[in-house]
């Protein structure tokens, strides 16, 4: 993440997660459906544009930017529909960048990721930093972990 500078506003997450790193790498680009949601593409190449859905009403499109093996994945929100009723909030995702690094931490694995652009003053931050925590502190990590993610419970 050292080449994105992130606002002190964006949303930030680390996790340290007992795997290692080529499985975490796995779980953000093959086994997205098991501890986030369902997912209609691939998201394993630079290019690849995917989409998480929540049922039929919420979803978001992705377009994968940039992919270092075992280390980083950026993806950037290209379109979202959400059924939260908020006003603007697909507004505010749309260009929005996900950042996900992965280093290797004592013996184990720390995640973290940035969602720049997903600030502190904005309409979907109190929704959608909540869900963040949900799924990365406790879903991705249950999921690598014991092999049980929490898929669409948030």
């Amino acid at each position: 993440m050292n080449k994105h500078i992130a606002s002190s506003k964006d949303y930030k997450r680390s996790v340290i997660i007992k795997s290692n790193k080529e499985l975490v790498f796995k779980a953000l680009t093959e086994d997205i459906d098991k501890w986030w949601s369902s997912i209609d593409n691939s998201s394993k190449k630079v290019g690849d544009i995917f989409k998480i859905s929540f049922g039929i009403e919420s979803y978001w499109k992705f377009k994968v930017l940039e992919l270092e093996k075992h280390e980083r994945i950026v993806w950037e929100c290209v379109e979202s529909h959400q059924d939260h009723n908020l006003k603007g909030i697909d507004k505010e995702w749309l260009n929005s960048k996900l950042y996900w690094h992965i280093s290797n931490y004592i013996d184990n694995v720390k995640v973290q990721f940035l969602h720049k652009g997903l600030i502190s003053t904005g309409i979907c931050y109190e929704v959608c930093s909540s869900a963040w925590d949900f799924y990365i502190v406790n879903s991705l990590k249950n999921f690598l972990e014991i092999g049980v993610g929490k898929v669409g419970e948030k």
